[in-house]
């Protein structure tokens, strides 16, 4: 069994989880530990001291918790960003003259695709195959097959580069090698899809809380990606304005907010502290409460529902929610109303051993239970032994389990060019 530490830098919170992959592949997660932070903004690291200490104290704690006397060297991590998205690329090639696909070639083809998404300040954070066609026949992995032409799809997923930038310096304080990052999108999807739900469409939705990402999958690999500058954050400053203090706003939407105004049946009043020192507590309607919810969701996700709607091919899957804005009440029952498809909550318990803790069940922790089983992925193609900085030119065929795929870290690509290719 390997042990892994992962790290979440989230603009309300910074978190670790220390978990060990079996044999059998499941997951047994030993601690997590989380300490609210401020120091991380849209997944830009702005505050790198304070984020590093942070860093330190809660794998210091996670490592208490899980009794692991060793030091802890290397760890994992998961990146988003505000100004993340996805770009779409084909590559063109002919096979050279042993008329036979070779991993070399798909592997300068990758190179070819990240390469094709290019500007100031920009990073290349994830390249994913999406298909082949070797003289137009499609192939899952081409590699060994005879033919003259091959044509190959890419999802590039990319943003600015003070993201990675904000992740190095961030580490780079702390003393810990960062093994492998990667997309948070990707991390979520391992940890909370059905193979078949990736497979015959469906729209994962990371409610987050500064940022709302959206990814669309299909055909087993992810087509589009969305993040709106908005989240659960924005949620709690609208109820702020009611004259609450801030935590007080988040107590009162997670344990008595709802997503939609209509499921209200009976109002109530509720009194909370006023964030004046001594004024009259503030009473608040449960319907004026939802009203603020829903219009605030309203605006989070119109752009995402815009683009599920757009999508030119049906998702059989449905949508799929997670991250800590799903818990609202009737959130489920909003996405129903708003957009007439069938949703669910994620959960990432499917891949959990019987011995894990009930606390390690919760919903929040799907990010990074995904994180370490690609980490685990990607241990297994890179032995510590004869591991490499490689960056993108191994080749990545697009197959449709964890247990053959393997979701590519960060990569760098920059270019003084500011036109997309």
């Amino acid at each position: 069994m390997n042990k892994y530490v992962a790290i979440d830098l989230g603009s309300s919170r910074i978190s670790a989880m220390i978990a060990e992959v079996q044999n059998d592949g499941a997951l047994k997660i030993l601690a997590v530990e989380s300490k609210a932070a401020d120091d991380v903004k849209h997944g830009i690291v702005e505050q790198v001291s304070g984020a590093a200490f942070k860093v330190n104290e809660v794998v210091k704690l996670a490592q208490n918790s899980a009794r692991i006397i060793e030091d802890i060297e290397q760890i994992a991590v998961s990146v988003n960003g505000r100004s993340m998205k996805s770009h779409p690329v084909t590559v063109n090639r002919f096979v050279d003259a042993s008329k036979i696909v070779s991993e070399q070639l798909l592997g300068e083809m990758l190179e070819e695709a990240g390469n094709k998404v290019k500007g100031e300040n920009i990073a290349v954070y994830d390249v994913i195959p999406v298909s082949y066609e070797l003289d137009g026949v499609k192939h899952d992995d081409p590699v060994g097959q005879k033919g003259t032409q091959i044509s190959g799809k890419y999802t590039i997923i990319y943003g600015s580069a003070l993201i990675e930038h904000g992740v190095e310096r961030c580490f780079d304080r702390t003393g810990l090698k960062v093994e492998h990052t990667v997309t948070a999108i990707e991390a979520l999807s391992t940890a909370v899809l059905e193979e078949e739900e990736r497979e015959t469409g469906c729209a994962l939705i990371n409610f987050g809380a500064s940022t709302t990402t959206l990814g669309i999958y299909n055909k087993g690999s992810l087509q589009k990606l969305i993040v709106s500058p908005l989240g659960g954050k924005n949620i709690t400053r609208d109820i702020m304005e009611l004259g609450i203090s801030e935590e007080h706003a988040e107590k009162i939407k997670c344990l008595r907010g709802s997503a939609l105004v209509s499921m209200i049946d009976n109002p109530v009043l509720i009194q909370i502290p006023s964030v004046i020192p001594d004024s009259k507590p503030v009473k608040i309607s449960t319907e004026f409460l939802a009203t603020i919810i829903e219009a605030r969701l309203d605006e989070i996700t119109q752009p995402l529902f815009n683009a599920i709607k757009n999508f030119p091919d049906r998702l059989e899957g449905g949508i799929i929610i997670t991250g800590g804005g799903a818990r609202v009440k009737n959130i489920i029952e909003y996405i129903n109303e708003r957009t007439g498809t069938y949703a669910r909550t994620g959960h990432h318990t499917d891949w959990l051993s019987d011995t894990n803790n009930p606390v390690f069940l919760d919903p929040i922790l799907s990010q990074l239970a995904g994180t370490i089983l690609l980490t685990d992925e990607y241990r297994k193609l890179h032995p510590k032994e004869e591991e490499k900085k490689k960056k993108i030119k191994e080749p990545k065929i697009p197959k449709k389990g964890i247990k053959e795929r393997i979701t590519k870290g960060l990569l760098d690509f920059f270019s003084d060019n500011n036109d997309m290719n």
